[in-house]
């Protein structure tokens, strides 16, 4: 395997929460990293901070990526920073795609790579108790999503039918008052 240059590990650990921000995304009750964003502020320009973000193939595509960046934006803001660039390559669409809910972005291509500049937003509200609720409930396996043709296959009564997710005791329930023991 090989090392990384000691200049390039100092310089990845040196964490200040000030010019110098890094964040991870791990599962609960493990130390794995699922994902790392982080940004270092330009010396020349204290308003503005390279930023990056990184995760596991595993968790691509599952709003990781967005979560990490948008609180790393609003930390940004907390320390002075209206701007992060980034150079991405071009084939990376979904880098791309995620740049715009940060705020308004500039981008310029040379070659492969795409410099974006973006002026970040102030950002959303933060997601309602009861999303966070329902997300925890989701992590502790007490939720299922049930596809529309599973649940025509298991036949769910009418009155849950529109729901997608659904506690697993209310679905229990209902399955059982649906087909009593016999």
């Amino acid at each position: 395997m090989p090392e990384l240059p000691d200049h390039t590990l100092k310089a990845a650990v040196e964490v200040d929460h000030d010019n110098h921000e890094a964040l991870v995304a791990t599962p609960l009750l493990s130390a794995e990293i699922l994902g790392e964003c982080r940004f270092i502020r330009s010396l020349d320009r204290p308003d503005t901070a390279d930023a990056g973000v990184t995760v596991v193939d595993a968790w691509q595509g599952r709003g990781l990526g967005s979560a990490l960046l948008a609180r790393l934006s609003e930390r940004a803001l907390e320390v002075g920073v209206q701007y992060f660039t980034a150079e991405i390559l071009a084939e990376n669409r979904t880098m791309l795609a995620l740049l715009p809910a940060l705020g308004q972005v500039e981008t310029a291509r040379s070659g492969p790579v795409v410099n974006a500049r973006v002026h970040i937003t102030e950002p959303p509200q933060p997601p309602s108790p009861d999303l966070l609720d329902l997300l925890l409930a989701a992590a502790r396996g007490e939720v299922v999503s049930l596809p529309i043709l599973l649940r025509r296959l298991i036949r769910v009564p009418d009155e849950v039918t529109h729901v997608v997710r659904l506690p697993v005791t209310a679905l229990l329930t209902a399955l059982r008052s649906r087909f009593p023991a016999a």
